[in-house]
């Protein structure tokens, strides 16, 4: 529930209480007061009934009377009880229903004046709600104009939601808002200085890797040459131990380097129809080599529609899956990659017969840098650890699934699933 919606509710709920209790005591003092006036008037009526002398008793067509004297009725619009012996005002019950008598009597002289209690109520309910109705209407235009005020009131506040709301994650740009309200101003400086620090902070983390990446990759390249140059000299293991730490190193900075690459503001404006089908065929030609000194078993099975996303993400996903399959496969074994249409959603699995991961390290193996066994990978086959963390990132920023599985012969079944459709990659 919004902060006006229950600031509404308070100031609305304070003021229908308000005007209730108020209401409900002036309406019980309202009907006391005009039940004093309704007895001055029959006390009235009963007087000057009694000094006018005799009245036909069409003069007083509603109102129930009567004249006594020295105990005999002398006239009266009905016989309805018995002489009253002094002046005042009295409730009883006759002919049926409950009345309100005015008596005034003087030597052996009486008049009595009676009215039906419930048309006097009536007419009290009458004159009571003519004065609550334009009441209730008042507070109707109250409970508005409270809506109009908070409203205008919580505007600053709702403008800063807006602004907040519509930002992407990697959109630090400072709050434009010059509010006057003193509440507000100090929120608005305190976000932008959040802000700055958090960008700061953001582009440290984020480009340091790609950047220290990128720097390594002139001093690699001119070592990979040196050492090709230096093994045709010195054929022997050391050389080629020397050769494989580079050529591993060369692996993780161009890990590094993809990792970084693969954010979703970079490739935001980049979404188009891609064939997952043909990513994977040109994947697999790339692979090849690998594939075919390792005489490895491969097909492509099944088709699916195109899906709306970025190439570049989507090849790097895949390359990482297949390659990993590839890698971790031993020689004359089989890897599968399947393709298959969901309506909404399409399914890329690569299933291998390799060692597989146990249950329990599944999780961990997302983790950046982590590898099962560390160096001594039971593969014994180097990596960087970052191939799957590549992986479930780009899945994140599709924000689709990811599911790790054990494949029918005994290894690894990656599984993704991604929308066919989509606008807009997710903020990473």
């Amino acid at each position: 529930m919004s902060i006006r919606t229950k600031l509404l509710l308070l100031l609305i709920s304070v003021m229908v209480l308000t005007l209730f209790l108020a209401l409900v005591e002036g309406y019980q003092r309202s009907l006391a007061r005009a039940e004093t006036l309704f007895d001055s008037h029959l006390h009235t009526q009963a007087e000057v009934l009694f000094h006018s002398g005799e009245i036909a008793p069409q003069s007083l067509p509603n109102v129930i009377w009567q004249r006594w004297h020295q105990g005999d009725i002398v006239a009266g619009s009905t016989t309805w009880l018995t002489q009253p012996e002094q002046s005042g005002m009295s409730t009883l019950n006759a002919q049926g229903q409950r009345l309100r008598v005015a008596t005034y009597c003087q030597n052996q002289q009486c008049v009595a004046v009676a009215e039906p209690i419930a048309e006097r109520f009536a007419l009290s309910e009458q004159l009571i709600m003519a004065m609550v109705v334009p009441m209730l209407w008042g507070m109707a235009l109250l409970a508005l104009l409270i809506s109009i005020v908070v409203k205008r009131a919580l505007r600053p506040l709702s403008q800063l939601s807006q602004e907040l709301k519509g930002r992407a994650a990697h959109d630090f740009t400072l709050l434009q808002m010059q509010p006057n309200e003193s509440e507000i101003k100090p929120v608005v400086q305190t976000l932008n200085e959040l802000l700055h620090r958090t960008e700061q902070a953001y582009l440290r983390e984020r480009y340091f890797a790609s950047d220290a990446a990128h720097e390594l990759r002139t001093p690699l390249s001119a070592m990979k040459i040196n050492l090709h140059n230096l093994q045709q000299r010195y054929d022997d293991d050391d050389a080629q131990a020397l050769v494989e730490s580079v050529e591993r190193l060369n692996h993780l900075v161009e890990q590094m380097l993809a990792l970084g690459r693969t954010s979703s503001h970079q490739w935001q404006d980049k979404l188009g129809p891609q064939s997952l089908a043909q990513l994977c065929q040109a994947c697999i030609a790339e692979l090849y080599p690998q594939i075919e000194k390792k005489q490895l078993d491969i097909s492509l099975n099944g088709e699916c529609r195109d899906i709306q996303g970025e190439t570049f993400t989507l090849s790097v996903m895949i390359k990482n899956i297949i390659s990993n399959a590839v890698k971790y496969t031993p020689e004359g074994g089989k890897v599968v990659i399947e393709l298959q249409d969901l309506d909404a959603e399409v399914t890329l699995s690569v299933s291998d017969s390799g060692p597989g991961i146990a249950t329990d390290l599944r999780e961990r193996i997302f983790d950046r840098f982590f590898r099962v066994g560390g160096d001594s990978h039971p593969s014994h086959i180097p990596g960087a650890g970052l191939g799957l963390a590549i992986v479930q990132h780009v899945v994140g920023l599709y924000q689709g699934k990811l599911a790790l599985m054990s494949s029918p012969w005994g290894g690894l079944q990656v599984q993704v699933t991604l929308a066919r459709q989509r606008d807009t990659l997710c903020s990473d």
